[in-house]
């Protein structure tokens, strides 16, 4: 039985126990949790977003709350509420968190929590084309096809970043073609089958494909990394939350992994881990993309 077929069995489980869609206790505080659509195309669909509302209920499951749960178009939606005060916690694409930086900061406290999908918690993206290629350096793919799954707005930023770096050009001038893939792995199969010259995918990938399908590790190589330096989706917390609730909250963020309707939702947005981080560690990837703007605006004064 397919992941698919399972996942309607797995929330009817669910809602059958009562975790979602009980009705609304005494006394209780009314707290959202928004996500912005765009860049987390994994949460696209009604599923998904059944199961954020699990989430919800796990993340308040010994407390009074009622966390909503909220799907965004924008980042100017978000910073809306977040101003007018009906914003408590927001699931976010990295990116828009690299380029609405200024506007956030007075806005969220430093308690972030980001989703680690890898072994490790920082992406490592890679270049990988075909054993056939011939291969020199990164121009030399100049006119060749790509395959990116290009809903990943963090990596498609570092793509740009790269093309402009060694080509002094955009992605879309460089190839002769980007496929938009349907899911990651996909992009190394279509480098494996060679129905693309490169794709640009985070390494844990790369090994998820060879452990599935040994024979792909004879068939490509990797022949640039970024370095670990990225991670892909944050959880925000926004200040003047209820310090009980947030503090409930906190915890049972904390031991989702370890609770077995928190595994599931984990793996079903093919997620690891979500673990609490500082600041700090965003500050890799911060630095490349006030890099790529300050180049960007060089090109263009």
């Amino acid at each position: 039985m397919s992941k698919h077929s399972i996942l309607p069995i797995f929330l009817s489980g669910l809602l059958g126990l009562g975790l979602c869609g009980s009705p609304a206790r005494a006394q209780e505080k009314n707290m959202t949790l928004a996500y912005i659509e765009t860049g987390l195309k994994e949460l696209n669909n009604t599923d998904k977003h059944v199961a954020l509302q699990i989430l919800a209920k796990e993340l308040t499951k010994n407390v009074d709350t009622r966390l909503a749960v909220t799907p965004l178009n924008s980042v100017r939606e978000m910073l809306d509420l977040a101003n007018a005060g009906k914003l408590n916690y927001s699931l976010i694409n990295s990116y828009f968190y690299l380029k609405n930086i200024e506007q956030l900061r007075p806005l969220i406290t430093d308690e972030i929590w980001a989703a680690q999908r890898g072994q490790d918690l920082e992406e490592d993206y890679v270049l990988i084309v075909n054993n056939d290629t011939d291969y020199r350096d990164i121009r030399s793919l100049s006119g060749k096809r790509l395959s990116t799954y290009t809903d990943d707005l963090l990596m498609g930023f570092y793509l740009q970043q790269l093309i402009q770096r060694e080509a002094n050009t955009s992605p879309e001038r460089f190839f002769k073609s980007i496929k938009d893939t349907r899911t990651l792995s996909q992009s190394v199969l279509d480098v494996f089958f060679k129905t693309s010259d490169a794709c640009l995918v985070p390494n844990h990938i790369v090994d998820l494909v060879v452990e599935l399908n040994p024979a792909v590790k004879q068939g490509i190589k990797i022949v640039h990394h970024s370095g670990a330096n990225f991670i892909m989706a944050l959880i925000l917390v926004f200040k003047n939350n209820p310090e009980t609730e947030a503090n409930a909250i906190r915890g049972n963020l904390q031991e989702l992994p370890n609770s077995v309707a928190g595994q599931q939702i984990l793996e079903l947005f093919h997620i690891k881990t979500i673990t609490q981080i500082p600041p700090e560690s965003l500050n890799n990837m911060l630095s490349l993309y006030r890099q790529h703007q300050e180049n960007q605006h060089k090109k263009t004064h």
